[in-house]
């Protein structure tokens, strides 16, 4: 009985340990849908271009804020954003790694905008989109 109870815990151990590090592969993860497309409304023909040019995968990756040059921002991501994506180029269809670069504007807590290299006191920050650039895929695509 007593191994039969301890291989459970070992079992149930390990499973909490995966999911741990699935959790940790997970910094920096953004969603297209609802993290990119709303800052791409700003500019509707680069809008309406991506979404003509490419089939691009929901999650991507972003620079996760987190370290004592930002204190406040704990975990928040910002650009450039990576995406998995085919490109339906003339060619064909070319898997892809579409990176959205984008302009970062940091504010403190009373909105003002922090100008300067000392981002200590951010709080929040605003992005729009300024162009993107289009890279071979990753191995593991």
């Amino acid at each position: 009985m007593r191994i039969a109870r301890y291989l459970s815990r070992a079992m149930i151990a390990g499973y909490l340990s995966t999911v741990a590090i699935s959790f940790a592969h997970a910094d920096g993860s953004v969603s297209f849908a609802s993290d990119i497309v709303p800052m791409m409304k700003g500019r509707p023909i680069f809008e309406q271009f991506i979404a003509q040019s490419f089939s691009i995968t929901d999650t991507g990756w972003g620079t996760r804020i987190n370290s004592p040059t930002m204190p406040n921002m704990g975990g928040a991501r910002m650009g450039p954003y990576r995406f998995n994506a085919i490109w339906h180029s003339q060619k064909g269809d070319i898997p892809v790694t579409l990176i959205i670069d984008t302009k970062t504007q940091f504010f403190d807590l009373h909105h003002r905008e922090i100008v300067g290299s000392d981002l200590r006191k951010t709080t929040s920050i605003r992005e729009t989109l300024d162009s993107i650039e289009i890279e071979p895929p990753k191995e593991n695509w």
